[in-house]
């Protein structure tokens, strides 16, 4: 033993030795007062509750070393693409709970199998190869993507990614597996010629080794929860038909429908609008709703359904930039015999639908079975597409109970007069009959000789309030317009290029 330990030995000693006497002298007064018993009690109880409260600690809180940035749903996922991540979020807590699980060439097949056969089964339960169901390309282009987003990670939070080359990484291990033999060796002398120095070196290690073991850990763990949230993000994309081959949002490009609806309009708008469908019995008040959007008179108030033709006007105003509204012939009455299937050839066409309804006329069957049959058609013909917005507007209401009190504002939340009270039963009952919630439900009065009430103040503010929902529902329109057009384009280009190959061998 060399001086300097000696001497360290002889200092901690001496530290020690007034604490270890204090113990002993209170335990021997314990002893001698009759309460050595509890106190030990007291001790041990103080030992064990600490020692509860730290396991509970550890298990609650979990140390981060890491922040990964995690991709969020996608604004313009349907309630299917919405449920399928639900499905990839409990599979990533599910992997993140697991310990020992290594982030190597093994758990990464093991996890993206996991990964892609999970999304798979949600859109195709019923295949037999769910996880097939896509076409070659795509897939190439969701690797791509996945990589691309794990590089991003990698070179943002790994310090000298960018520098280091895998070359130097062998060469650290080499070096690494020759210093721990050389250590080996001086940690056989170091216990021979200076035990009490190894024995705080050996602690030293086994303390760092487990320090590292938990950043390993958690290492691991952030770059499992990452992968899986990358991977099953892109393969949504992909098993939901919203994976483009292309860098393009479809949005930015005008479907060829808004262009033959805006091809007479002053100012055509350079992406696609939103798209507002009105229909409604025959005199709901369709035209009269069109008239007090633009603030000007659009077309008769008075016109019945003579045609089937769906006229359309662009709608340029404050918050509804870039608008198209769809004046359709109405249902119901004197009713065009076409006019049923061109309402049909809008619902797919359209982000939002307000569904104009007479206060005063009690009848809805109509109108119950048009929002019916636009629900069944978005769950059967069209579900790769999202439901548009379907708002109710309920015109007419000055001509409710009591006749002759017209004295607006009316609170229909907190109805504090007669008028306001039949308001808000009428719509009660429309909410009810056409299993709409009550914010969707706007009274609005459009009488000739009154001001128009509740439209700049009610009805745009619910448009409003719904503008995300119907962006989605336009994002989806166009982007399966677009799929489309490409899918046929692409077939052109390739059969070209193949008759270009055969001429070129002839």
């Amino acid at each position: 033993m060399t001086p300097f330990t000696r001497l360290t030995l002889i200092i901690a000693v001496i530290l020690l030795l007034p604490w270890l006497a204090l113990v002993g002298l209170g335990g021997y007064w314990l002893w001698l007062k009759g309460g050595l018993y509890y106190g030990l009690g007291i001790l041990s109880a103080s030992i064990a509750l600490a020692y509860l409260l730290i396991q509970v600690h550890r298990r609650h809180i979990k140390p981060s070393f890491i922040e990964t940035k995690r991709s969020t749903a996608n604004p313009n996922w349907a309630s299917q693409e919405l449920q399928a991540w639900q499905t990839i979020e409990t599979l990533s807590e599910e992997w993140c709970q697991r310990t020992g699980e290594a982030f190597d060439l093994k758990t990464l097949t093991v996890l993206t199998n996991e990964v892609i056969a999970t999304v798979a089964r949600h859109y195709h339960a019923q295949s037999s190869h769910p996880i097939l169901e896509f076409p070659v390309p795509y897939l190439l282009k969701l690797i791509v993507l996945v990589c691309e987003d794990i590089q991003q990670e990698v070179l943002d939070k790994i310090p000298g990614s960018h520098a280091i080359r895998v070359a130097d990484l062998i060469r650290a291990r080499q070096a690494a597996n020759t210093f721990r033999q050389a250590a080996s060796w001086f940690s056989v002398a170091h216990w021979l010629f200076n035990w009490p120095g190894a024995a705080l070196a050996k602690a030293r290690e086994v303390l760092f080794k487990k320090g590292l073991a938990t950043v390993a850990t958690e290492i691991n763990q952030r770059l499992i929860e990452i992968y899986i949230n990358k991977l099953g993000y892109y393969t949504i994309q992909l098993y939901s038909g919203q994976l483009t081959l292309d860098d393009w949002m479809p949005t930015e490009k005008m479907t060829a429908y808004s262009k033959t609806d805006t091809e007479k309009s002053k100012s055509e708008p350079v992406v696609e609008p939103l798209r507002v469908l009105l229909i409604g019995q025959v005199s709901s008040g369709k035209s009269s709703l069109v008239n007090a959007l633009f603030g000007e008179i659009k077309s008769a108030a008075s016109w019945l359904p003579t045609t089937a033709k769906i006229t359309p006007y662009v709608l340029e105003r404050d918050g509804l930039k870039q608008a198209i509204i769809l004046d359709s012939a109405g249902y119901g009455g004197l009713e065009h015999p076409d006019a049923a299937a061109a309402i049909k050839q809008e619902w797919m066409k359209t982000d939002v639908i307000l569904l104009v309804l007479k206060a005063s006329h009690a009848a809805r069957d109509e109108d119950r079975q048009q929002v019916q049959a636009i629900r069944a058609y978005f769950q059967t013909e069209c579900r790769n597409q999202a439901l548009p917005v379907i708002i109710a507007v309920v015109t007419h209401i000055d001509q409710l109970r009591p006749l002759r009190e017209w004295q607006p504002p009316y609170n229909i939340n907190q109805p504090g007069n007669a008028k306001a009270q039949t308001i808000r039963k009428a719509c009660d009952a429309i909410a009810q009959d056409l299993h709409l919630p009550l914010s969707q439900i706007v009274p609005v009065c459009l009488a000739a000789d009154q001001p128009v009430y509740n439209v700049d103040d009610g009805l745009l503010p619910v448009i409003h309030e719904h503008l995300n929902a119907a962006q989605r529902v336009r994002y989806l329109r166009c982007l399966r317009k677009q799929q489309a057009e490409g899918y046929w384009r692409q077939w052109r280009k390739q059969m070209a290029n193949l008759g270009q190959v055969i001429l070129d061998r002839l």
